[in-house]
């Protein structure tokens, strides 16, 4: 799992590990209620805003975003032998493969939990209760409620919408009402491929009959650390019996056609939607122009089936099939009889009672301002940063979302003058050439050495020295050349260093100036020369005083020699 086992009621239901957080503003870019704020290159998660839809789960690299495990509470409930029941989501039969899906009832019985359920025995009523009350408001707009994420989607951003809810239970919420009012006492535990679902848990409207939420994976640790094995357990039913095409609601349209809202997919009036930028086009044109119609919106794209905790290497399309196919293969039963649950109620409150608070121009100018954006075309809108806009940046900013250092083009503006400060305050010369050994750029340092300007751009390297050492780096195959030249008509000795820029197919030229060294080094040769010099003229004296003194010194001269002609060696030397 790359779940951390954090249980706390009170802390938000995604969140960034930090130690893998690598300041790539894919979460940024993807989060549809802008939940994440970035500080110091970390991206975190606000709690306040976060309608855990998991999105920013399944698009980072680094596997930086998990979510709020529950598995660790509901072991504990086991190893307390506390009565148990689970719900388990429609979209298993997309989790689990076709021989693991009969075995997995028996192994949830050898877990512990007294009650192996369908959550699609709840889902017929949320449905059936949904197409009541679309029937009973067939001239207002009417959105299902299914989805906790499209929820809290609309209680976050669109509280012009709330009205329009449907204000019925979830399947889970269904489910764990009929179950807990059968079975006084027990504990109900749901099972899905769902983060939203657990904040679904804490919604008011939940009241106490949901204990715990946890997602496929976890159920997955559950059974490693009961070890138990799939494999060694034997073919089983669940304790419930599924009414109509129930099994269907995972996936786009499902809700619709259990509840028998819609007969055809060309219904103008009737939409199933699903992943946030649609959902969002589609709200957004409701808020604009309401009018009579039914949306069932699922905020993971094509549906539950590709919840952002679904890990088993299938794509979205083949889920979907192979739940389309369960349900071919177990069909509902006939629910002509079946009485809708009494206890369908839900309502939803505004996602949050404080107000985003709202800037003046002149202060969002000002961040802008700061960026580079002082006029309107200076805005690239390019979403590097992670924003849709350079505006809706600057506000973040002014909120604590964002960071000036957010935005691309800017930062690379800075790293360009960064290294044109660098190149023209280096007291080396630089000189930058096009593949035709033209000048394009020249720093001061360069310009002083050849006492030339600006004026010279255009103008071939060989105006003002001999090309030679560029030319044949050109025709040769290595990408550097390393020379000692001497410039006679400038007084120059340089060590100048040559390379390609290939991708830019030019030349760049480093004049390293060691004119003073090379003349300082003259100077010491032609002082040890004279030094020799002088020492020679000393011998040659003391030899000739040596000659008119030997019939007096004999052999005491002849040593005194022989060390006069070591001193001079080790002079020479």
């Amino acid at each position: 799992m790359k779940t951390n086992q954090l249980q706390a009621e009170n802390i938000s239901v995604v969140y960034t590990s930090k130690a893998l957080c690598r300041d790539c503003y894919r979460c940024v870019r993807v989060c549809p209620v802008n939940a994440i704020r970035m500080k110091d290159g970390q991206a975190n998660v606000v709690a306040e805003r976060c309608i855990s839809c998991g999105t920013c789960i399944t698009v980072c690299p680094q596997n930086a975003k998990t979510y709020r495990t529950e598995y660790g509470k509901v072991l504990q409930m086991l190893e307390d032998k506390e009565r148990l029941a689970i719900s388990l989501a429609p979209s298993f039969v997309s989790y689990y493969s076709e021989w693991e899906r009969s075995r997995i009832p028996s192994a949830l019985r050898m877990l512990g939990f007294s009650i192996a359920a369908e959550t699609a025995s709840a889902a017929w009523h949320t449905a059936m209760a949904t197409a009541e009350h679309v029937r009973l408001n067939s001239d207002k707009p009417v959105i299902c409620t299914a989805c906790p994420a499209a929820v809290n989607y609309i209680r976050s951003t669109m509280l012009d919408l709330i009205p329009y809810l449907a204000p019925v239970a979830s399947p889970m919420l269904m489910h764990a009402r009929q179950i807990k009012a059968a079975n006084p006492g027990i504990r109900f535990v749901f099972a899905g491929p769902c983060t939203a679902k657990k904040d679904e848990e804490r919604w008011k409207t939940a009241g106490q009959n949901i204990d715990a939420v946890i997602t496929f994976e976890e159920l997955d640790e559950l059974f490693r650390l009961r070890n138990i094995s799939l494999q060694s357990c034997e073919e089983s039913t669940f304790d419930s019996t599924v009414n109509g095409l129930a099994r269907l609601f995972p996936v786009e349209g499902g809700l619709l056609k259990t509840g028998e809202i819609v007969e055809s997919q060309f219904d103008q009036e009737i939409l199933s939607l699903s992943g946030a930028e649609e959902i969002a086009e589609v709200l957004e044109d409701l808020r604009k122009h309401p009018k009579p119609c039914v949306i069932e919106p699922l905020f993971c794209r094509n549906g539950c089936t590709n919840g952002p905790v679904m890990h088993r290497g299938s794509n979205s399309f083949e889920t979907r099939r192979l739940v389309l196919e369960y349900a071919q293969q177990h069909p509902g039963s006939d629910a002509t009889d079946e009485i809708i649950a009494k206890d369908t109620n839900a309502y939803f409150p505004p996602f949050s009672e404080s107000k985003r608070p709202v800037f003046s121009e002149e202060k969002i100018r000002e961040v802008l301002g700061k960026t580079g954006k002082l006029i309107p075309s200076d805005e690239l809108n390019c979403t590097a940063c992670g924003y849709k806009t350079c505006r809706d940046r600057a506000i973040a900013v002014l909120e604590d979302m964002a960071e000036p250092e957010m935005c691309m083009p800017y930062m690379r503006r800075l790293a360009e003058q960064k290294a044109d400060t660098i190149i023209e305050r280096d007291p080396n010369g630089f000189v930058l050439l096009n593949s035709n050994l033209e000048i394009i750029r020249m720093n001061q340092a360069f310009k002083a050495m050849f006492t030339c300007s600006d004026s010279l751009a255009g103008r071939k390297i060989s105006y003002l020295i001999d090309p030679r050492q560029f030319e044949l780096l050109i025709s040769g195959k290595d990408d550097t050349s390393r020379e000692f030249n001497h410039y006679p008509n400038y007084n120059l000795m340089c060590h100048t260093i040559a390379y390609k820029l290939p991708e830019e197919d030019q030349i760049v030229g480093l004049f390293i100036d060691v004119t003073e060294s090379k003349s300082s080094k003259d100077k010491l040769i032609e002082l040890r020369s004279e030094t020799v010099q002088h020492a020679q003229e000393l011998i040659d004296h003391q030899i000739a005083m040596a000659q008119e003194l030997a019939r007096f010194l004999g052999e005491n001269t002849a040593r005194g020699e022989v060390l006069m002609k070591n001193l001079i060696d080790s002079i020479k030397k």
